[in-house]
């Protein structure tokens, strides 16, 4: 299988949508990721293009569920007439519907030609069952090239599968759909067991730096299980699935507050202050910097911000990067109301002796690129914290918002 090829089409409603991202996760590694497509029907529209790039797909993959079945109107019908075809590389999942016989009703679908399988059968059965259409749609595909592309195409496909088969044997046994999860959401995680069953008595358990929860999970079936993700604090976070109060298999989740989400996008932004501009609908630098400082203030844990704290992260990470931290990036852009309020946070003192990867501090960036008042604020801050260490008072910042916890 090529590369590029256009392998596998998974055809949800979004009532399944996390069964949508479990078949992706379990399809991952036999199937080249990038030959997948999950495609929601709720997005179809009456472009022939799209009919057409979509039916290309080898094998189609339909997660019938109920309301699937409930929302076909006359532009779904008829896109899943076009698209679904020829009927031998179309599997139907089951999903809390009991056959094919509504969907067959309504879309002119070969129900004899057409593979069927459930939701309660094991992950490896309808794995086996799509790897086999996409193995075939490969071979097809092969036999109608010349000798000379043919040959180049078996040497290629005897590379793709040592690799496939080398990096499906060291994936992970147990996968957390989503893996990062926003602090205080409570949001719906599925843990997918590939190797372990799951019985009635299954627990699984959170452990965290300072908390540890356990939590009774709903077995979608031996192998899928859902639990809405306790609250934890931005780190990460230990998964374990017991069962009879035996260990079986671990994962992690990784929690994340908003700020941190936010320095991630900003990370990838080409201009980063035009872009959260733009986000925030702001028309200056300096309501940015309210808005921003706001924002900042209201999310506030009762210790702190903790995004300034890298007592695990090697000096020398933090040495090779433009912005070590949120308050060389606010130094940088001349966020002086943020850089205020993150000067009150806990490793503060660090940060505003940690140099980047072109030997600057903040207090030297914030000079470097002309925000003089922000200068003088982090010049100030500084020697206070200095003056502090001699007079055996340091961390003085600091101390103001630890004496909350």
């Amino acid at each position: 299988m090529s590369h590029s090829a256009e392998e596998l089409l998974i055809i949800y409603e979004s009532e399944a949508e996390q069964w949508a991202t479990y078949l992706h996760s379990v399809f991952s590694g036999p199937i080249s990721e990038a030959g997948i497509c999950c495609y929601d029907i709720a997005t179809v529209s009456s472009r022939q293009d799209d009919f057409l790039r979509l039916a290309h797909y080898t094998c189609k993959l339909l997660i019938l569920s109920k309301g699937m079945l409930e929302g076909l109107c006359q532009k779904r019908r008829f896109f899943l007439a076009r698209v679904l075809r020829p009927a031998a590389h179309v599997v139907v999942l089951l999903c809390g519907v009991e056959s094919l016989t509504p969907l067959l009703e309504l879309v002119p679908l070969n129900g004899d030609e057409c593979l069927k399988v459930s939701s309660e059968q094991d992950a490896h059965e309808y794995l086996s069952t799509v790897t086999d259409i996409v193995r075939k749609g490969a071979l097809a595909s092969a036999a109608n090239v010349n000798p000379f592309t043919r040959k180049l195409l078996g040497s290629e496909q005897k590379v793709e599968q040592m690799q496939s088969t080398g990096a499906h044997s060291v994936r992970s046994s147990i996968v957390a759909v989503p893996s990062r999860v926003p602090c205080g959401s409570s949001m719906e995680v599925f843990i997918l067991l590939k190797n372990e069953s799951a019985g009635s008595d299954t627990e699984l358990e959170f452990t965290g730096e300072n908390q540890t929860l356990r939590l009774k999970p709903v077995c979608w079936n031996e192998r899928i299980l859902c639990v809405n993700a306790p609250d934890f604090p931005a780190g990460y976070v230990r998964v374990t699935v017991y069962s009879n109060g035996v260990p079986l298999i671990k994962t992690q989740l990784q929690y994340y507050s908003n700020m941190e989400e936010i320095t991630c996008l900003l990370a990838k932004a080409a201009d980063p202050v035009d872009f959260m501009c733009q986000a925030l609908q702001e028309s200056s630098v300096e309501k940015l910097d309210q808005k921003l400082s706001s924002m900042l203030l209201e999310g506030m844990p009762t210790g702190g911000f903790r995004g300034l704290q890298c007592e695990n992260i090697p000096e020398r990470e933090l040495h090779h990067a433009d912005a070590p931290s949120l308050l060389h990036f606010a130094a940088q852009y001349g966020f002086k109301s943020v850089a205020s309020l993150l000067l009150q946070c806990p490793g503060a003192e660090r940060a505003l002796h940690t140099a980047n990867r072109h030997g600057q501090t903040p207090t030297q960036i914030a000079k470097s690129h002309g925000h003089t008042e922000l200068h003088i604020l982090l010049k100030e801050t500084l020697n206070t914290f200095n003056s502090g260490k001699d007079n055996g008072d340091a961390s003085v910042y600091e101390m103001m918002c630890t004496a909350g916890e």
